[in-house]
Formats: structure tokens, sequence, C-alpha cells
């Protein structure tokens, strides 16, 4: 949590309800039709779901149970139901009129969204239990294709700035800022009251603590397990024993019964989470639509394209990744730079239409802000004919006050015109006290009419004197992108430690850990 974050709890508090964070939305809120929300409950001790409940915001959800959670096969054939309603939304090859062709085809980009991170934890437990799995010859090709969706989802969720798989808490914390301790903010319950309730700081807080009481993760509460859950599962043990149908029915009904209000509560408070955001004031930031576009480019070439089982020459071979490990090492190398990537292109692109993310940028000392204290034009003189080139410069100072993490060479751009890049030349001490900060502007050197005042002069015009501007340090999302893109070619840099097989350099007879021993071993062959 940095100073910025305590100030704003801070005001939270002293007003008594959440806050809302910066002046527009992060995130893209799809259609109700591109939404699939989807919450889960387990049984103590178990990992897979008892009991899954699904569907679009706006209408009811489909709710699905099985009687004893322990039992492997009643689970898999649950899953298997829930399966195909989670490929369609997705638009898995097989499971819709008309497979995509490309990234193009997958906009409007479909959205999964989860109560709380415990529910995303369940989409990997899923994607261990069938991605690969051999058993039931009649479902299997559901459940592994299941699996590997539920993989992906997973994967993507960590991916900086993706716009695919949303937790419910998550999205509440970005968008506001609640008065209350980090711990107590991943129950979702807990943070809806504090919106929607009325009053002042002890009675929103009240009704905070009271919503907290009833679980909303996938793990029900132990007293509702132990006293009412168990003892129709045992029911339904005994009579399945005797091969009581009518008995086993009852069980089955009564244990149902139990589990729908509990998977209701978590779906309809995450469907209340979309209504909510959907409703705030703040425009989306300018930013977010290239995220979603990112968005659907990671689905294809992660999840739609290895499923058409299409290989690509810059984005590796369709292999289906282990739920455990990438067991590539091209491929975990790629990921890396993919998520390098993301995240500088995620804090690149917001920050230009955000004044609460830019003052934190200044605030880190990742940005500068100030008045232009200098114009001038460095180009030395037109020699012959031609169209003079131009090299202006400008003298910025910082106020800030604090230690700027920008240094001479460092790449920048001015904030809210992205194209107008320039290199840090170096800095000195202003007549004011403040830092000057001298720039070389690199790109968009010539006027441009279309843009806001005072970006629509030319960098070179000295009526920038005076005016204010704040420069932040340019994004290198695309050059980590292309090394995501380098480390599939098996003659780049680096390419005998990601794609050559390691081998078996054991030595034999020798205790592995007296490094003496084997190193003498290897020497004499």
């Amino acid at each position: 949590m940095n100073e910025r974050e305590v100030v704003r709890r801070l005001k939270a508090y002293h007003e008594g309800r959440p806050l809302p964070r910066g002046e527009t939305r992060h995130l893209h809120v799809g259609r109700s039709e591109d939404v699939l929300i989807v919450a889960f409950v387990r049984m103590g001790g178990e990992s897979r779901p008892w009991g899954i409940a699904y569907g679009p915001p706006g209408a009811e959800p489909e709710v699905l149970t099985v009687a004893e959670a322990r039992n492997r096969d009643l689970v898999a054939g649950m899953a298997a139901e829930f399966a195909p309603a989670l490929l369609r939304h997705l638009s898995a090859p097989g499971y819709v009129d008309r497979v995509p062709g490309g990234a193009a085809e997958l906009m409007p980009i479909r959205q999964v969204w989860l109560p709380n991170a415990t529910h995303l934890d369940m989409l990997h437990h899923l994607a261990f239990a069938y991605t690969f799995t051999r058993w039931g010859s009649e479902i299997r090709g559901r459940l592994n294709a299941m699996g590997r969706a539920c993989g992906w989802l997973f994967r993507e969720s960590q991916r900086p700035g993706q716009q695919a798989v949303f937790v419910a808490t998550s999205a509440l914390r970005q968008a506001y800022t609640f008065p209350a301790e980090d711990t107590r903010q991943g129950h979702l319950g807990f943070l809806l009251a504090w919106l929607v309730a009325e009053g002042n700081r002890e009675e929103r807080l009240s009704a905070a603590l009271e919503a907290e009481r009833l679980a909303i993760a996938t793990s029900l509460e132990p007293e509702l397990e132990r006293n009412t859950l168990e003892r129709h599962v045992e029911r339904w043990g005994d009579a399945r024993r005797r091969d009581d149908d009518a008995a086993i029915r009852r069980a089955s009904r009564s244990i149902q019964e139990a589990l729908i209000p509990e998977l209701e509560r978590r779906w309809k408070q995450t469907e209340q989470v979309i209504g909510l955001l959907n409703a705030d004031d703040r425009r989306t930031n300018a930013g977010v639509p290239r995220l979603v576009s990112a968005t659907a480019d990671e689905q294809w070439y992660q999840y739609t394209r290895l499923e058409l089982r299409m290989t690509d020459n810059e984005d590796g071979p369709a292999y289906f990744p282990s739920v455990e490990t990438d067991r590539n090492a091209s491929a975990a190398a790629s990921r890396f730079f993919v998520h390098n990537s993301s995240a500088d292109l995620m804090e690149g692109l917001l920050v230009h239409d955000d004044a609460e993310l830019l003052a934190e940028a200044v605030a880190s000392g990742d940005a500068f802000m100030g008045k232009v204290l200098e114009v001038r034009d460095d180009a030395p003189e037109r020699v012959g004919r031609g169209r003079r080139a131009t090299r202006p410069v400008w003298v910025v100072s910082d106020k800030a006050g604090r230690q700027l993490r920008l240094r001479t060479g460092t790449e920048v751009c001015v904030v809210g015109v992205r194209s107008r890049t320039g290199r840090i030349r170096g800095f000195s001490d202003a007549a004011d006290g403040s830092l000057a900060v001298e720039i070389e502007i690199t790109g968009w050197k010539t006027r441009r009419t279309e843009l806001p005042s005072p970006h629509d002069l030319a960098p070179n015009d000295g009526s920038l004197e005076g005016e204010e501007v704040a420069l932040i340090k340019t994004t290198m999302d695309g050059l980590s992108r292309n090394k995501s893109r380098k480390v599939w070619k098996r003659d780049g840099p680096g390419s005998w430690l990601t794609h050559s097989t390691p081998g078996d350099t054991r030595v034999a007879d020798v205790d592995q850990d007296d490094v003496e021993a084997v190193r003498i071993a290897e020497r004499d062959g």
C-alpha cells in the first residue's frame, strides 16, 4: 500500500463510505449475453464441486448438484453437464455453429465472472481433474475440453490487463476504496453492504459485518454442513447400499434443497456487482478497448487456435500446457515476456486518460508534471535546399519533491499524447528550486491541429513556455511481445536453452551431494 492509497482509505473512513478510485473505470463489462456468471460450492475436504450455478446476468441461474461430492462418478457427470454451457460461451470449436477463424471473430469478447478468489481456484481444480482424464468413454471428450478451457481461464486471469475473467471482489476493490482492512475485503457480501447500505459509517459497518456472517467462498458454513447436509448424505449412502430408489431420491432432493440457496446467493451477489459497475457514472477509460482487443488476441492464440490444432510460427506449436507446469522451456519464456508486455501495455494505456493514475505515477517517481520553462530548437542551420529539420527541446520543472525514477536517456511521452515522445537529456536545478528536466522531442515533431490545446502546437513553438505538461516513461510492450515470439525460433539467441532436450547428467555410483566426487567422476568418464 503506497502513501496515496493510505490517504484514500483514511478519507473513505472519514466519510464513512467507499470512495471511487480514479476518474474512469478500468475494466470492460460485457453485455448480458456476453457474460457468464459461475459459482461453486464444495464439500469440506474435497477439491471438486458439490454444486454449480451458472448463467448470464438478468436471468435465473441454472443449478446443478450431486448428492455425494466424494463420489467421483457423480461429480464428473455434473461437470459434463456444465461443460457445454462453458464451452459454447467461449466459442470452443465443436460447440458453436460457426468456428472462429481469428481474433476478430471472437469479438465481442466473452467474459466469465466469479464471486471471489476461491471460485477462481475451482477452475484450477477442474483443470487438474479433467484436462487429461481418461475416465468415462462417453463424456471424456467433454471433460477434457472443459478442463482445457478452465486451465486457460485460470492462466489468463493472471495476465495483467486481461478482460476475460473477473473475480467480483477484485473488480470492486479496483473500482472503489473501502474503509476496511485488506483481509476483510475478500468477502463479497461485506463489500456489497458497504456500497448499498444507507446511513452513516457505523450503520454501513454494521450492515457489512452482518453480511460477512454468510459464507461466499466455495466452502460452506461448517454448521450447515455438519448439522444438515451430513445427515442427508448419510441417508443417501444408506439408501444406496439398500438399493432403495425412493429413499435415494428423497435424500438427493434434501441435499439439493440445502445447496441451491447457497449457490444462488453467491451467483446473485456476483450479478449485483455487475449491475453496480454498469450503473457507475464514471466513463470507461479510453485505453480499455485496446485491452479488450489484446484479450481477444490472447484467447485466439492461447486457447481457440490450440483447440483447432493450428501451429503458428510466431506463437508456437499447438500444444496444451500441463496444469502443473509449462513442461516446455520456450512456452515458459514466451509467457514471461507476454506478461511483461501486458503489464507495460496496461500501465501505459490507462494513465493517459485518468488524472488519479497520473498522480500515482508522479508520486512514485515514474512520471513528472510541471511548467515548460524553456522551448528551443537545437537543429543545425539549414544547408542548401530542402525542408529544415527540427530538434525541439523542452525544459520542464518537476516540483514533486521526491526521488525521480527516470534517468538520462529514458524514453518518455507526453501524457494524453502517447505519440509525442522524447528522450531525457539531463537534469539541473531550476531557479525556483525545482528539478529542471531537459527533454529532446523525438516523435510527432510537427503541428497537430486535431489535438487539444496546447498539444496542437508544434513542439518547437515558443508559445508552449509556461504551459503545464506531464511526461511518463514510454511503454515497451512491443519489445517484450517481440521477444515472446522470438523465443520460439530455433536459431535465435538462447535457443540452446529453450529448444534443447535435457539429458541425464547424473553420474552413477557417486553421492550427488558430493560436488568434488561428481567433478572427478565426470573428468574420468
